[in-house]
């Protein structure tokens, strides 16, 4: 007596709770599942939330004067600069930038979806016409989202810092040890931003763009890897220079 084979399965739909969790523990399942869905607002939700929890805390603990302070400090450069002003025009100045650095920091959600829509932009420029993939912009905005996760836990992170440091000792560059880039001082300013662009949360996001590509098109996770990160660290190294001139 023969018995017909019964055709496989498809792999079941995730939940959103499940995507959360799998990015951290199975980023292949999430990304795979964003061809069925993808829908992105929900790590935007959850980052943006953070993202301005954190910059709420840094505004009642540390300050901004304060840390625009410490950041101009830390620029030989900028501090000869600034050392020249009159004292009430260098408080008039800081008042200035801390202002504008405190409303960018609370429109962090609409940063944070700028940031997703550019990624995926470009995401769909390089690996369409590079690699020939088949992409989409929709599937990209959910790639993106979900690689933001891992930024929750940087902001948790600095969040605690800044409860057991003293205002003045907050470096909002560096502000944990994450890459070797912190140890080296701030005279070695190329140095600096090279070692610093070998960061653990950096380099997490961009295996999780990586997977997210991988799984989505025939680009092979280590090509887009390292067609991901080449990017962030010209980008990295760009803004580095910038700042320098």
């Amino acid at each position: 007596m023969s018995t017909t084979a019964l055709p496989e399965e498809s792999e079941a739909a995730l939940t959103e709770s499940q995507r959360l969790l799998y990015t951290f523990t199975a980023p292949a399942k999430t990304m795979a599942d964003l061809r069925r869905n993808a829908s992105w607002w929900v790590p935007w939700l959850l980052v943006s939330i953070v993202s301005v929890g954190f910059a709420y805390t840094l505004d009642k603990k540390i300050g901004w004067a304060q840390a625009i302070e410490t950041q101009i400090q830390a620029n030989p450069k900028a501090a000869a600069q600034i050392e020249q002003q009159a004292p009430e025009q260098r408080e008039k100045d800081l008042k200035i930038k801390a202002a504008v650095a405190g409303v960018i920091s609370y429109a962090a959600p609409l940063v944070t979806l700028l940031t997703i829509v550019v990624m995926a932009g470009l995401g769909l420029v390089m690996f369409n016409f590079g690699f020939g993939a088949k992409l989409r912009f929709g599937e990209l905005m959910g790639v993106a989202a979900y690689s933001q996760l891992p930024s929750i836990l940087y902001y948790l992170l600095i969040i605690a810092v800044m409860f057991l440091v003293a205002p003045d000792a907050f470096d909002m560059n560096d502000p944990i040890a994450t890459n070797v880039g912190y140890f080296i001082p701030h005279t070695m300013p190329l140095l600096k931003t090279v070692l610093g662009a070998l960061d653990v949360f950096m380099l997490w996001q961009v295996f999780l763009l990586a997977v997210g590509i991988s799984q989505l098109s025939n680009v092979k996770k280590g090509k887009a890897f390292a067609a991901i990160f080449a990017l962030f660290f010209l980008f990295k190294l760009a803004g580095a220079v910038f700042i320098g001139m």
